[in-house]
């Protein structure tokens, strides 16, 4: 996870992606090529890479087919790909995402140390927490993942660095579970994009022109970027935008309209994130990663030093311009202090945190990530029914990322001709972008940061 703020600029930035390549190609290149055959895929992350990936090696071979990613920053990696923990657990309440899960993680096990199935590990400490663990693992259970019931010294025994067994009741242990290398997977899926013929575009996207098709539609006729202007011509464009999805569909300055109606409740929100100092590789196995839903807090090891995180505050609602990392609020000195109190090593952690030119991530101090949440946890994914050429897929996690991809890119390609997957449409019409119509955003808005505390499945 991620989370940031910055002096707002006069244009929203995209994400960047993780691979170091530059352009293939140019604004005057594009706009000589028109071709309806063309995909524009908007940000360059995990999502957008896996995207590149599966739509390069699935879709018909056509001589004008081409498929372009545009992000601000080719070099680096400034959205929250960049900072995310890598958790990957892949039960949840809702069967959608554990479905989307558990396809991503049989995606990621395809990719050099792309996963490490470290497992993950519940604790509780109250008696309700305790039954929501045992409900939990039968819940894990009846999806076909694996889960066990542990003692509190067994749970010590997979980290104790971390866990004092006199102060948990339960554990609850995914041995399938694990932490992706979000970066070194989004390197993989860009590379293997590249060598199919995807061209990239470093620029940043600022709007979007449409013009009507009818009384219902409208078609995207250019994308703006801070290099010129390309000339859509029936072309298709994805947003895999991630926290600037819902600022470049509905701009909020005034100068520009909505580009569909449907809402597009994609909420930026801050996190804090840190880590102990540095120290030496502990041998054996490493740690599972470790989450305490009773406190918000969460715990994992990063090979070389340990991370902590919590959602145990108010949501904050960000506006975030050039990066997912953001001013440093100084509540979350606070929260920190209170969420290492739950680990027996807790007093390594740095709490302390401050604004700094440097990129806190890197020099692995206390950061501010922000991350999207959306009124019922779900990404919003698939084809808008009010704009003909205008797919979304965002506000998804590293945890179903390479998942959510595959199935858009399954969509857009059935479209296209090939067959279809029957078991794909329930999926698709969880997370369509349309679903939330006809109510305003305000409400989504307020919606989806009641959901931020319960991000961990906290009443379940």
């Amino acid at each position: 996870m991620r989370n940031g703020i910055e002096e707002l600029q006069s244009t929203r930035l995209l994400s960047c992606a993780s691979s170091i390549m530059a352009s293939t190609l140019n604004i005057s290149d594009l706009n000589d090529n028109v071709s309806s055959e063309r995909i524009f895929i908007v940000g360059g992350g995990i999502v957008g890479a896996a995207l590149a990936f599966y739509l390069s090696r699935d879709l018909p071979s056509s001589s004008n087919r081409q498929i372009v990613i545009i992000d601000r920053c080719l070099k680096k990696s400034l959205g929250s790909t960049g900072h995310a923990p890598g958790f990957v657990g892949q039960l949840n309440q809702s069967p959608v995402l554990t479905k989307l899960a558990k396809d991503t993680v049989s995606e990621y096990l395809l990719i050099p140390d792309g996963f490490s199935p470290v497992g993950g590990l519940e604790l509780s400490s109250s008696p309700s927490g305790v039954e929501a663990l045992r409900r939990r693992c039968e819940m894990a259970l009846a999806a076909g993942l694996p889960a066990e019931l542990i003692t509190p010294e067994t749970a010590a025994s997979l980290a104790p660095d971390f866990i004092d067994p006199d102060s948990v009741d339960i554990g609850l242990y995914f041995p399938s579970d694990g932490t992706a290398n979000a970066q070194k997977i989004t390197s993989h899926y860009l590379d293997q994009a590249r060598s199919r013929g995807v061209s990239f575009v470093e620029a940043s996207v600022t709007g979007f022109t449409t013009s009507n098709v009818d009384n219902d539609q409208t078609e995207m006729t250019t994308i703006q970027t801070s290099e010129g202007n390309i000339s859509l011509a029936g072309s298709t464009v994805i947003l895999a935008s991630g926290i600037w999805t819902s600022s470049l569909t509905c701009p909020t300055n005034g100068a520009k309209l909505p580009i569909t109606r449907a809402p597009v409740p994609i909420v930026p929100v801050a996190h804090p994130y840190t880590f102990t100092a540095a120290r030496a590789q502990r041998s054996g196995k490493p740690y599972p990663f470790v989450r305490w839903p009773d406190h918000h807090v969460y715990a994992r090891d990063h090979g070389d030093r340990d991370g902590l995180g919590s959602y145990n505050h108010a949501p904050m609602h960000l506006d975030p311009s050039t990066t997912a990392i953001g001013a440093w609020p100084s509540e979350f000195n606070e929260i920190l202090t209170e969420a290492a109190s739950h680990l027996k090593n807790g007093n390594e952690f740095q709490v302390q945190g401050s604004d700094s030119d440097s990129d806190p991530w890197v020099a692995k101090e206390p950061f501010n990530g922000i991350f999207a949440v959306t009124p019922d946890n779900l990404p919003l994914a698939g084809k808008v029914p009010d704009v003909v050429n205008l797919w979304i897929c965002a506000a998804i996690w590293v945890t179903t990322a390479a998942g959510t991809a595959k199935l858009i890119s399954r969509e857009i390609c059935r479209e296209a001709g090939t067959a279809s997957a029957p078991e794909d449409q329930p999926l698709l019409e969880a997370v369509a972008p349309a679903r939330f119509e006809g109510i305003e955003l305000n409400v989504l808005t307020q919606q989806a940061l009641g959901k931020y505390n319960d991000i961990y499945n906290r009443k379940n």
